[in-house]
């Protein structure tokens, strides 16, 4: 008996862990594709992007713009990953404006000075749910560029 109401408490802390991605409503997906415009070591105390994005929101075109303020752990050396781990984002379209925070996500680097990047931004106006970010920074231009898309969990 005990055996059993301790597999049962297990169960029920894993099932509590492990809530899944709640995709947004409206659904919001897209390519994306920016500059970064004041790095994290910067007064900006964030890595700040714009740009724009070539949208669909609830399965109709919204082309628009972002901006993003990320904060992360110092960008990793070649082959190793740094975590996101805060920031704000906003998403204006011909469908309406969105906005949120930037839950978590990682950093890789590429080792070839691009960086692989993949985070989960929550919306919290005008909306609710989840959007994914994954996309290629490249420190190889300047300004640095990012090139992504919206994806829902």
């Amino acid at each position: 008996m005990k055996q059993l109401l301790l597999r049962i408490g297990l169960l029920a802390v894993f099932l509590i862990a492990a809530q899944p991605a709640v995709a947004s409503n409206p659904d919001i997906e897209g390519e994306v594709s920016g500059v970064e415009i004041c790095a994290q070591f910067l007064p900006c105390e964030a890595a700040v992007f714009t740009g724009t994005c070539d949208c669909t929101v609830g399965n109709r075109q919204a082309p628009g713009f972002f901006w993003v303020s990320v904060q992360h752990d110092p960008l990793p050396n070649a082959g190793s990953s740094s975590a996101i781990r805060d920031g704000k984002w906003n998403l204006t379209t011909l469908r309406g404006s969105f906005s949120g925070k930037v839950v978590d996500g990682e950093i890789f680097n590429k080792g070839d000075n691009t960086f692989e990047i993949d985070a989960t931004l929550s919306i919290q106006k005008n909306g609710k749910g989840e959007v994914k970010v994954s996309g290629v920074l490249d420190h190889n231009e300047f300004p640095p560029t990012f090139e992504g898309y919206l994806l829902q969990p």
